[in-house]
């Protein structure tokens, strides 16, 4: 029986990162929204002022933004690097052009849902008025 190697599966630390880095941003930046907006509202203010939380977490939102984006923009080289059949071979489900061309489909896929994810948190944030 051969025992394959992990630098044969292609599959490290750092592939493995690329996939999962913009739902862990998703991630984040949930905890960070409505941590901050339950802090705040309870602890913070006793007005009930949110026009300094909401500045707050449009900054922080974007910043989520752009790092999924830049996700996603390497998911996106991997997905299309190199040519598919275009050296006479068709690669198969073991070659490592394919296990790259999937693994960034599947970066750019999350992307895109983490994007959307990240837009549906802040907006129950930006839409509050006040806190009572």
């Amino acid at each position: 029986m051969k025992v394959q190697s992990a630098s044969e599966f292609g599959t490290g630390v750092g592939t493995l990162l690329k996939i999962t880095l913009a739902p862990m941003i998703w991630a984040f930046h949930f905890v960070i929204s409505y941590g901050a907006t339950a802090v705040w509202c309870e602890k913070l203010t006793a007005t009930g002022d949110t026009v300094t939380l909401q500045m707050s977490l449009i900054g922080v939102t974007v910043a989520a933004l752009l790092g999924i984006v830049a996700c996603g923009v390497v998911g996106w080289r991997g997905w299309t690097m190199g040519g598919y059949g275009e050296d006479g071979h068709t690669p198969g489900i073991g070659d490592t052009e394919s296990r790259q061309r999937f693994l960034g489909h599947a970066s750019v896929l999350l992307s895109v849902v983490s994007f959307i994810g990240v837009i549906f948190v802040i907006l129950p944030v930006l839409m509050i008025g006040t806190c009572r």
